[in-house]
This record gives structure tokens, C-alpha cells and sequence, in this order.
């Protein structure tokens, strides 16, 4: 699909054909597709125009994304690849939100992936970028002095390592978000923006957490059926959450767990995985060797 094309197709349906057309492009390749285009305001204009004229017969359909009082955005797409949305922040919200005593957000997230940001509108924002820094083998946030965005201005994060803050809107701003995710990140790291210093660090993979969570539940309920599901998404899982499943499944079912154990020792792709299985399971083996008939 060429840029070209997309002058004879309506934005929305152009956006859906790049993703439909490249199924086979990582995030960072479907992303540099679509940047040059659906960051241009006239692009933008007209996929506005196009909503409005669809909810205009169907006042429901507007497009999904995020809403609070300061931030707003609606999503252009979102194919498990990339993100792509159009974002506002209300200056008058914000300025709510900071005489209510909250100066807006005091702590930065690094994740996964990459972000493309274009300020469509932004008459009075200052933004402060931040690094995440290792420092005597610990984590620390660093960051630069706070700047004023021009409209215009396009900013590329490394998330896993740059973040962006706002730390004044006196305007209201719009602004186009690409995101390109990246599923190999493993963990996500929150900082508090003044002091730099970690306070949480979580799973980058939300749907990876819900995942581990709920057969955590699983387990805790005694559910035996949940060695089958076990069983059936290990091959999709990443390895933490396969060893993760199996070592659930050992502690509904002793016997169908150490199976599934069996299964990591033998077959499964990732070399460190193996190498733990293969003494988990010689340890088990060792305590109860009843554990190994009719393995």
C-alpha cells in the first residue's frame, strides 16, 4: 500500500489496509510505514472529518481509546503490532487538576516498544524528557531540563529507557502517538520523576500478567481442569510463563504436573528452561521416584 494509493482511499480504511496488507512487518516495520502519512495534520483532518460524518449516522460509533479529564485519545489502530492514536490534553483540566493539589503526575514509566510523537497543536507545553540510567549495577531515572514544544515537533522514546512528561500545558495540545510494541520486553520500570529512584517494577506484557494471575487462581481453587489449558497455551507462552505454568500445574496435580515438567526437559526451545526443568525434575525424581512411572 503506497502513500500514493492512500490519496484514493478513505483514512480509516487506508490505515486497516496497511495493517491488513503487511501481516508479516514487525512493529518497527509496520510503524515506519504508516508514520509519514498519518503524521501530517491534513491526514489527521481528514480522518476527523470521517468519523464525524459516520457518527452522524451512527452516533455510538465513535472509536475506542482513553478518556480522563486531562487526556483524551481515540484510536486509529491497534493490531497487537502498533498503536496509533490521536491524543488532546485540556489545558483547563489540567489547570483543575493542579488546584486541586495535584501537580499531575509525579512518577515516569519506562515499558516496551517505541513512540513516535508529532505535536499537531501545542501553543504552550513545556515537556521534560527522562532517562532510565544504571548507576553501581542500580536502576536511577535521569532527566533533562523541561522544554517548549513547537508544533511541529516530532520526538522519538526508546521506552524501555526514555519517557516523556508533561510539566506544563497552558494550551490545549493534540498530538499523534505511534507506539511499536515490542513482546520480547520482559519488565517495565516505574521512577518517581523528582528523585529518580525506583519504586516499582513490573510485567511489560500486561496480558502476560493476566495470564500468570489467573493460573495462579486456577491453582489456589484447586481447578484440576486447569492442566489442560496449561497444557494446550504452553506453546504460545514465553518461557517465564511456561516454567510459571508448570510449576502451577505440579501443585494442582502432582503427577499431570511433573508430565508437563517432562515436556519442558524435552522439547521446549529455550536452552534455560530445559537446563531448570531437567533438575527440578531430577530433584523430584530423587524424593519421590513414584512421580516417574508411566512417564
Amino acid at each position: 500500500m503506497s502513500l500514493a494509493g492512500s490519496q484514493l482511499m478513505r483514512p480509516q480504511a487506508w490505515v486497516d489496509a496497511v495493517s491488513r496488507d503487511n501481516p508479516k512487518a514487525g512493529p518497527q516495520g509496520l510503524a515506519e510505514i504508516l508514520w509519514p502519512l498519518v503524521a501530517e495534520i491534513g491526514f489527521v483532518r481528514a480522518w476527523l472529518k470521517e468519523r464525524l460524518e459516520r457518527m452522524a449516522h451512527h452516533p455510538a460509533d465513535l472509536p475506542g481509546g482513553y478518556a480522563d479529564p486531562v487526556l483524551q485519545s481515540l484510536v486509529m489502530l491497534d493490531d497487537g503490532r502498533v498503536h496509533l492514536s490521536l491524543v488532546m490534553l485540556s489545558a483547563a483540566e489540567s489547570l483543575v487538576r493542579k488546584a486541586g493539589g495535584d501537580g499531575g503526575a509525579q512518577t515516569v514509566d519506562f515499558g516496551d516498544g517505541t513512540t513516535r510523537v508529532r505535536f499537531l497543536v501545542a501553543d504552550d507545553l513545556v515537556v521534560q524528557r527522562h532517562w532510565l540510567a544504571s548507576e553501581e549495577g542500580r536502576a536511577r531515572a535521569r532527566s533533562d531540563p523541561p522544554f517548549k514544544v513547537e508544533p511541529g515537533l516530532d520526538l522519538t522514546l526508546d521506552n524501555a529507557s526514555e519517557a516523556l512528561r508533561f510539566t506544563h500545558v497552558g494550551a490545549d495540545v493534540v498530538m499523534i502517538r505511534l507506539a511499536a510494541r515490542n513482546s520480547s520486553a520482559r519488565q517495565a520500570v516505574e521512577c518517581d520523576a523528582r528523585s529518580g529512584a525506583v519504586l516499582r517494577i513490573r510485567q511489560a506484557q500486561s496480558h502476560e500478567g493476566r495470564a500468570r494471575m489467573t493460573v495462579s487462581l486456577l491453582r489456589s481453587l484447586g481447578i484440576g481442569a486447569a492442566i489442560a489449558v496449561i497444557r494446550d497455551c504452553m506453546p504460545q507462552w514465553p518461557p517465564h510463563l511456561r516454567w510459571h505454568g508448570v510449576m502451577e500445574a505440579i501443585a494442582i496435580d502432582s503427577r499431570a504436573g511433573f508430565a508437563l515438567l517432562e515436556s519442558l526437559v524435552r522439547n521446549d526451545p529455550d536452552l534455560g528452561v530445559r537446563d531448570q526443568a531437567a533438575q527440578l525434575r531430577d530433584t523430584l525424581l530423587a524424593r519421590h521416584p513414584e512421580l516417574g512411572d508411566g512417564v
